[in-house]
């Protein structure tokens, strides 16, 4: 039997941010689309356009190694737990929700761990972590389709679409040589509804079953904190995640670049995309009978989609300082030894001390990076 989805954040976390939201009024009737003007994120474009002396220096995470990543780990989630402390808004960090029920597709509803180790398995080759599958689909559609008018809005034809759907679920792996010449021959609007069909279908949403919740609650943190609230998140995703978002966002906003073309603004995009991105199975008010909270539910996640097409290039840069930082921090995610000791004050706080190599081996007491985070 299959696992139960995990339980609807606590009622304080995601109730008070649809209950307490400026997007709510009680004097008006509940418009999904009046709620779209509302939230518009031009605050994103001037925090993408501020001059590079405003930047802080940062790295892609890409060109961090694989252990350095693994270190940052718990200095990024002290970093999310300082903005949302900032704000008063509870961070809920929850375990990952495996499933039991085995996966029986080939490509689609597959996790995108089990897709990309079957791509290892084929090629023979290290891949980029971004499913072969959605590479051959989104490289088809950027040579055809971006400049398509109405592209991702206009559906498919039913029959083609089902019929290129069983060939690539059936054939993807076992007869590769059929696929390419399919893709290539297939209509753009019936593509660009296998990649939303490939999107739905994934047992897992592609921000993570145990982040998913975190990145809907950054709607409630002022702009600029949630901007790099959203950063944090997207890089604490597992490898597969983020390069597999990394790609589709890449992806999204050639199409918003050819808007004059194809007709597509970045808020047709992500009002689009925006359920692929926050499941409603996952990603839903305590009563889901109340459509008044569904609905701004849904316009929430469309803002923050059309952030995160937004900030396409400043989600995946790491400030240097927390590069830094994680040198300090050994392999199982702890201070070193040599280099910090913890005792407790009068209080029972925990404080953290390090040994200074300049004041002949006095310990001096650092409370710049204490925060309040149950893990």
């Amino acid at each position: 039997s299959e696992q139960s989805p995990p339980s609807s954040p606590p009622r304080n976390s995601l109730l008070s941010s649809v209950e307490n939201s400026p997007l709510r009024s009680s004097y008006e009737p509940v418009s999904f689309e009046s709620m779209i003007k509302q939230t518009t994120p031009s605050a994103a474009d001037q925090w993408q356009q501020r001059p590079e002396t405003a930047r802080e220096p940062c790295l892609d995470i890409d060109q961090i190694s694989e252990g350095e990543q693994k270190r940052l780990q718990p200095l990024l989630w002290l970093e999310l737990a300082s903005l949302f402390d900032k704000n008063h808004v509870s961070l809920d960090k929850r375990k990952p929700f495996k499933r039991k029920r085995k996966e029986e597709g080939n490509v689609f509803g597959v996790s995108l761990n089990a897709l990309v180790r079957r791509d290892q398995q084929v090629t023979g080759e290290d891949t980029t972590l971004v499913p072969l599958v959605l590479q051959a689909i989104l490289a088809e559609l950027a040579v055809r389709g971006a400049r398509e008018e109405g592209i991702l809005r206009v559906p498919g034809h039913k029959q083609k679409t089902e019929a290129l759907y069983n060939e690539i679920e059936h054939n993807f792996y076992s007869k590769p040589e059929k696929i390419d010449p399919l893709i290539k021959k297939a209509g753009v609007h019936d593509l660009s509804a296998l990649l939303k069909r490939w999107l739905r279908e994934l047992p897992q949403p592609l921000l993570a079953n145990d982040l998913v919740h975190l990145f809907y609650q950054t709607n409630v943190l002022p702009p600029h904190d949630q901007y790099k609230a959203l950063a944090v998140l997207c890089q604490l995703l597992p490898h597969e995640n983020r390069n597999t978002l990394r790609e589709l966002l890449n992806f999204f906003r050639r199409v918003v670049e050819l808007q004059d073309l194809n007709k597509m603004t970045q808020q047709n995009v992500a009002t689009i995309i925006a359920p692929s991105f926050f499941p409603p199975r996952f990603v839903h008010p305590p009563d889901k009978n109340d459509i008044g909270a569904q609905v701004r539910m849904a316009a929430q996640c469309c803002h923050l989609t059309n952030v995160l097409i937004t900030m396409t290039d400043s989600l995946w840069l790491v400030p240097q300082r927390l590069i830094e930082q994680g040198k300090m921090v050994n392999k199982n995610g702890q201070p070193k030894r040599q280099l910090t000791r913890k005792a407790k004050n009068g209080s029972g706080s925990i404080i953290s001390i390090n040994r200074s190599a300049t004041n002949g081996g006095d310990f001096v007491f650092d409370t710049n990076h204490i925060h309040r985070l149950v893990i």
